[in-house]
């Protein structure tokens, strides 16, 4: 495993579950953390020396929305220097939120995928995009 994890913040444990076991199948170099909350995951953003590899959150959970947390990140120096590319996957989408996520700057808004087999064809597409993508911070594997 690298120092460069895929983070992914959700509400939900199945969600979790789900996901960790996408990317276990996926084979990624990359370790996965996971987190039940915005504020959880600023937290760790904020005091590991870590760059992530990519965040997916999901938009709405209680406390900290995916919203709220983008916009933090986005208002500390420190985590925007980071270069962090950041994706929402949600359920459902709305109109009125796909138009504020993109004001903040993401990189990319989903809508989760109603079978496994969907939802990791979407989450290798997606990695696979970040994998080939040149941006600021981006260490060479």
């Amino acid at each position: 495993m690298n120092e460069h994890p895929i983070i992914f913040i959700d509400a939900d444990d199945d969600d979790h579950d789900m996901f960790k076991q996408v990317l276990s199948e996926l084979a990624l170099p990359h370790a996965v953390l996971v987190f039940a909350s915005g504020q959880t995951a600023l937290d760790y953003l904020k005091t590991t020396p870590d760059i992530p590899f990519l965040i997916i959150s999901e938009m709405s959970m209680p406390g900290m929305s995916g919203l709220e947390l983008r916009q933090q990140i986005d208002r500390d120096p420190g985590l925007r220097k980071k270069c962090i590319p950041f994706v929402f996957m949600t359920h459902p989408v709305e109109e009125q939120a796909v138009e504020e996520a993109y004001e903040l700057t993401i990189q990319g808004l989903f809508e989760k995928k109603a079978t496994y087999a969907a939802w990791k064809a979407q989450l290798a597409a997606i990695i696979a995009y970040w994998t080939e993508c040149h941006h600021p911070k981006r260490v060479t594997q």
